[in-house]
Parts: C-alpha cells; sequence; structure tokens
C-alpha cells in the first residue's frame, strides 16, 4: 500500500468516526438538554426561592404538566412521521372536552350512576375525536389534500362547533365525583399506618392529612397506559413499519404492495383518538370543558416531536423521542411558574428550544450527506 493510499485510507476512517460522533450528538443532544435543564432549574429553585425541585410533589407535577403535551403529541408523532402534520389536535382536544362535559352534566342532573356519568362522558368524547380525525385522513390520503391546508381548515371547522355546542363558555355543574377522579393519586402512602388506592384514608385532617403521600397522578397512569400501548404499536407491528415505510419513501411504499392510503387514514384518526383521550382528561382535571381548552396544544406537541427528533419531512420518529420532548417543554413551563417568571417568557424559551432542536438536526443532516 502506498503512503497516499494509507493516508487517504486513515482520512476516510478519521470523517467516518467523526460523522457517527455528529450523529450520536443529533441523536442525543436532547437527553443532555433535559439534564441541563433538571440540573439549572434545580440549583435557581433552591437559590433563589428555597424550593426543592426535585421533591416527590414537584416531579409529579410535572409529569401532570407533561400529559396533555404528551397526549397530542403521541398522535402527532404518528402523523409526522408518515410526512404530514395535523394543525386540528389542540381543537379536537378542546371538542372532545366539550362533549364530555356536557354529557356527563346531563346524565349527573338526570341522577345516573357515578359510573355511568363518567364511562358515557368518556366515551363521548372520544367517539367525537374520531370525527375530525378521520375526515383528515380521508381529506390527505383520497383527495391529496396537503396536509397543513387540509387540517388547518378542519381545525377552523372542529372550533366552530365546540364554541356552538359550547355556548362560548365552559362547560361547568359537573359531578363532585369528577374532579376527585381527575385529580386524585392512584396511591395514597399513610406513613407507619399502610396504603390505599384511589382515594385517601377517611377521616384525615389536620396533621394527619399533611403526613399523607399520595403518588403517581390518575392522568399519569392513564397516559403511561396510552403511552405504552402507542409505542408497542409503532415499534412492534407491522401497521408500525407501515407508518415508517410511508414516510420515508411514499412511491416505493406504494411499489411494495403497503396500504397507503388506508395507513394514513388510520394514522389521521389515531391522532383525533390521542386528542380525544386528552380531551377527557382535561374534563376531569378541570371538572369543566371549554373549547379553547387546546389551544396552545397543537404547537407544543408539535414541538415536542421536533425536540424528540422526529423529521418534518418523515421517516424519522420515536414515542421515546416525543416524550423526552414533552419532558423539556413540561419542565421549562414549570420551572418557570416555580421561579416566579412571567408567563409569557415560556412561549419565548419553548420557541426558542424548537428552533435549537431544527438547527441540529438541519446542521446533522447537512455533514452527514
Amino acid at each position: 500500500m502506498t503512503t497516499k493510499t494509507a493516508e487517504r485510507a486513515a482520512a476516510q476512517v478519521t470523517e467516518s468516526t467523526s460523522l457517527r460522533r455528529l450523529e450520536m450528538v443529533r441523536r442525543l443532544w436532547a437527553w443532555v438538554f433535559l439534564v441541563i435543564l433538571v440540573v439549572f432549574f434545580t440549583v435557581a429553585a433552591k437559590s433563589l426561592n428555597d424550593t426543592n425541585f426535585l421533591s416527590a410533589r414537584s416531579i409529579q407535577g410535572i409529569l401532570v404538566y407533561a400529559t396533555q403535551i404528551l397526549l397530542v403529541g403521541l398522535g402527532q408523532t404518528l402523523v409526522i412521521i408518515t410526512g404530514g402534520i395535523d394543525l386540528s389536535v389542540g381543537w379536537t382536544l378542546g371538542l372532545a372536552a366539550v362533549v364530555a362535559a356536557l354529557v356527563m352534566q346531563a346524565l349527573h342532573a338526570a341522577e345516573v350512576s357515578p359510573v355511568l356519568v363518567i364511562t358515557a362522558g368518556a366515551l363521548a368524547g372520544l367517539a367525537v375525536s374520531l370525527i375530525p380525525g378521520f375526515i383528515n385522513g380521508w381529506l390527505v390520503a383520497r383527495v391529496k389534500v396537503p396536509p397543513f391546508i387540509g387540517t388547518l381548515g378542519m381545525g377552523g371547522v372542529v372550533t366552530g362547533a365546540a364554541f356552538l355546542l359550547s355556548g362560548g363558555y365552559p362547560i361547568a355543574k359537573q359531578p363532585p365525583y369528577l374532579g376527585q377522579l381527575g385529580n386524585g393519586y392512584l396511591i395514597y402512602l399513610w406513613p407507619g399506618q399502610g396504603v390505599t388506592f384511589l382515594s385517601p384514608p377517611p377521616d384525615l385532617a389536620g396533621e394527619q392529612l399533611r403526613e399523607l403521600v399520595p403518588l403517581i397522578p390518575n392522568v399519569v397512569f392513564v397516559t403511561a397506559i396510552v403511552v405504552l400501548l402507542v409505542w408497542f404499536v409503532l415499534s412492534q407491528t407491522q401497521f408500525g413499519r407501515h407508518i415508517y415505510a410511508v414516510g420515508g419513501n411514499f412511491e416505493a411504499a406504494v411499489r411494495a404492495g403497503i396500504p397507503v392510503r388506508r395507513t394514513l387514514i388510520q394514522v389521521y384518526i389515531l391522532a383525533g383518538l390521542m386528542a380525544g383521550v386528552g380531551g377527557v382528561l382535561w374534563a376531569a382535571r378541570f371538572t369543566s370543558g371549554a373549547p379553547d381548552a387546546g389551544e396552545t396544544t397543537t404547537l407544543t406537541a408539535v414541538a415536542a416531536v421536533v425536540i424528540g427528533g422526529a423529521s418534518l419531512f418523515g421517516g424519522e420518529g420515536t414515542i421515546v423521542g416525543t416524550l423526552v420532548g414533552s419532558l423539556i417543554i413540561a419542565i421549562i413551563q414549570f420551572g418557570m411558574v416555580i421561579l416566579g417568571i412571567v408567563p409569557f417568557w415560556q412561549y419565548v424559551a419553548v420557541g426558542t428550544v424548537v428552533i435549537l432542536a431544527v438547527v441540529v438536526d438541519q446542521f446533522g443532516r447537512a455533514l452527514g450527506k
């Protein structure tokens, strides 16, 4: 081997190593940023107002913050992997919350049993969320309407429907047990006394009540189950492989015999359904239904998906990445509240992180070519 050949081979090895490192940075930067945020807010909260940012209560508060973003982000992840986007999901969440609240309000007024009230309200909210999801999928897959335009228009339709059904006001007068369920915990630990599930021990007051340690908010538990289900569908099933194939190379997916149209319709239906789950949980948490319940959630969900490493060009994205992106946004929001920062700065912070995510992604891709 000549000297020039050896030098060329060494240069290729060095370049290949550098590209692998850059690819690793592109894929792992969100995890590093998540750790940096936790350290920053932990130090800042302790220094400025002597608050423990990593207490059990704070961690559970962050997880509750993340649930709505994550639920909508799950459906958005599937859509973005196919190369599309759904701008109607936030308003679909509001419509689901309104419908669920209306049904529960009517059944409670008719003195129907609590189990039937909550079950019927939840099913109604989920059912109505399937409608805009199906129409979005049909427009994109059958009529070939660009996802941005089709889902933007559907967002307007859903918004109008939610405001018409609610009369422009939150749907109040909900059953009292709804808030207990939506804001309750799966486990209540009473140190030295025992554990109860779903509700605290009866007749606690004063010091005893302060000693009680609530663990795992109900909304977090439900969200965790949904996350596991969607992760399984995307990573372990043929349908999940079809989603990646459609976004990776549309024409190749068609030639390979993949049912592209059906896959797209199913993906948008799932996006609507995830928004519906978010809307039902919103109604339970706030014992109300508001048409603007998910007004900002569409953008924060897209932000979570992008921060988590999904490509807006399709073919890339993971549920774990969306989970990390949702936690980053939730930590920013929760941390700013803890520090007493004006809430409007949350938009600036989240927007900056999204821009950073896109820059890192594009920079890594450009170097990898």
